[in-house]
């Protein structure tokens, strides 16, 4: 009815803008995209001043944009949008309209400008401060994105506000229902446990892991929120859990345009498939009701959740897995150059209990200087230790390499450990890894295996318990023909009545390559036998921990994986342990 009056009134009074605008008001409302357009033509044609022309034609292309993922669409939508905020700059609604498209533009630069823009326009508006927060995150200012989120969710509307608190999109099940189950006092602290432990650089004053989510809601915020339903649909729901995806079609040929139940006619729906090949991952969305609100597809065989392929992610290296499983992270926030570095994490015995050694290698130049931290976390997301130093010239590689270790003596538990490498022009790498310690039992046990580069430096005297410094090959890849030096510890042992413990460790190489042919294939045509290469030695001494270093010459193998299998026995108490570490082995040539 209001339609059928503004049509006339139209009629009546043909140039009356007031009119044409009420009327393509209305048509946007309803859906009639292409007849609201006609109208703020119009408006634009009687009035080319007119900011609220402008703001509607900026609209029509945006929702255009979004049903059809025209690129022409959205280039039209940020051009009318631009004009209508050159007209009025004052106007906030213009320049919050502009940032989202920018970033879909991927023109960070201009949509940082808009956002700062905006919030000149209105420095009371929290959507405003919120675009300053993400855009700046985008572009790598990562402590002022921090504090401009930290100042404008808390004063966003409650629907809005509650995205960013949420963490179901990307938590587990369990995860979300102990959250429900907690009183509000108690919820802030178990959210805080659980950005932690999502966070990649455990060493950075920020968590990004956190940020890139709010940077991700705020972008799917001003994109999907409909503020009618007081939500957004499924696309808001896959772009806070995985970003934006890599490739969008709309309707693509072999996707059924139709929707059948049992032997019915069917029903038309209209369908996008976000592709993230990276993850391994293709999200089909359905539009059933022809209303721009997209769901997954419905199943009764199979989770229609979508989730990365976990080796495809592992591949990446670059990324950090939720634990649920439900959504990925960057390890390092954008705009930052990604140094590659390698570590390790071995678990020993101590004098006062278990000790844990990590160590990271870093690529680096002659002239370089890298400053490396480590950080350990235990299960309440605590810090129980940091460290920092420089790191030095890595044993493995000296002209191209820098190393740095730390140890801590930690009581039994699990722990998160992270170690941060910084080279001082903007290059960072991350190491970040998990990790469990047991109580030390009280028979024989061995430590951690640590393929090593060169042998182990021991200073000290032997009968006062010698240190022993270690530069551990991280990757375990062997790049010259030449033996494999591996260290280990053993405990326990248990010395006889003079108090000489006596024992043999046996050490076996066994191929680690799987052989995923057929059974069959595996019969008739068997993979050629690697060469016996064990070796064993007896010894004794006083005391009941024996620090060792095996070299084992691994000349005739070829290039591939490999696992050293160790047997340690205890002539006195006749009893064994066992551990293994896997190594590569890549000579040029070979």
């Amino acid at each position: 009815m209001a339609m059928q009056c503004l049509e006339r009134a139209t009629l009546l009074q043909p140039d009356q803008a007031e009119y044409q605008l009420a009327l393509g008001r209305v048509y946007y409302r309803m859906g009639f995209l292409r007849q609201a357009r006609g109208r703020f033509q119009r408006v634009e044609r009687l009035d080319p001043q007119s900011t609220e022309a402008r703001m509607g034609l900026g609209a029509v292309w945006r929702r255009d944009y979004m049903k059809y993922i025209d690129r022409t669409s959205l280039a039209r939508a940020v051009d009318d949008y631009s004009a209508a905020a050159r007209l009025d700059p004052g106007r906030v609604d213009a320049w919050l309209a502009l940032v989202p498209l920018l970033v879909e533009q991927k023109d960070l630069r201009a949509a940082s400008a808009a956002a700062a823009r905006g919030l000149e326009a209105d420095a009371a508006r929290p959507e405003a401060m919120l675009a300053v927060a993400y855009t700046s995150f985008r572009l790598g200012a990562v402590a002022r994105a921090e504090s401009c989120f930290r100042s404008a969710i808390p004063r966003l509307p409650q629907l809005a506000r509650e995205r960013f608190d949420d963490i179901a999109p990307v938590a587990s099940e369990a995860d979300t229902a102990a959250l429900r189950r907690l009183p509000p006092a108690a919820r802030p602290e178990f959210i805080r446990r659980f950005w932690r432990e999502h966070d990649p650089d455990l060493a950075s004053p920020e968590n990004e892991a956190q940020l890139e989510y709010w940077a991700r809601v705020a972008q799917a915020f001003f994109l999907f929120f409909d503020a009618k339903r007081r939500e957004w649909d499924e696309r808001g729901e896959v772009y806070v859990r995985y970003g934006p995806p890599e490739a969008v079609d709309y309707n693509p040929v072999g996707v059924p345009g139709e929707m059948t139940f049992g032997t019915g006619s069917g029903y038309p729906l209209n369908t996008l498939v976000w592709s993230y090949p990276s993850l391994g991952m293709s999200v089909q969305l359905q539009d059933r009701l022809l209303s721009e609100y997209y769901l997954l597809p419905m199943s009764l065989e199979r989770d229609m959740d979508p989730l990365p392929d976990p080796a495809a992610v592992a591949a990446r290296g670059d990324l950090l897995a939720a634990p649920s499983g439900r959504a990925v992270f960057p390890m390092l926030p954008p705009g930052t150059r990604p140094l590659p570095v390698d570590g390790i994490l071995a678990r020993f015995g101590g004098e006062r209990g278990p000790r844990l050694f990590g160590q990271v290698t870093a690529s680096a130049l002659p002239d370089d200087s890298l400053h490396v931290d480590w950080v350990v976390l235990d299960t309440t997301m605590s810090e129980v230790a940091r460290a920092a130093r420089a790191a030095s010239v890595s044993a493995c590689d000296p002209a191209a390499m820098r190393a740095a270790d730390f140890a801590a003596e930690l009581p039994p538990g699990r722990y998160i450990v992270g170690m941060t490498v910084r080279d001082g022009r903007g290059g960072r790498g991350v190491f970040r890894s998990t990790t469990r310690i047991a109580a030390a039992p009280a028979a024989l046990s061995v430590s951690d295996p640590m393929v090593l580069c060169g042998r182990p430096e021991v200073t000290g005297s032997a009968s006062a318990s010698p240190a022993v410094r270690l530069e551990a090959n991280p990757g375990a890849v062997i790049t010259a023909n030449e033996p494999l030096g591996v260290y280990f510890e053993m405990y326990g042992l248990a010395p006889d009545a003079s108090g000489t413990a006596r024992f043999e460790y046996q050490c076996t190489v066994a191929s680690a390559e799987k052989d995923s042919r057929f059974w069959l294939q595996r019969l008739l045509d068997p993979r050629p036998r690697l060469p016996d290469i064990s070796a064993s030695r007896r010894d004794e001494q006083p005391g009941t921990l024996r620090r060792q270093f095996v070299s084992v010459p691994i000349g005739e193998l070829k290039n591939g994986r490999y696992r050293l299998e160790i047997k340690v026995r205890d002539l006195n108490a006749d009893t064994e342990a066992a551990t293994s570490i896997e190594f590569v082995k890549h000579v040029a040539g070979s």
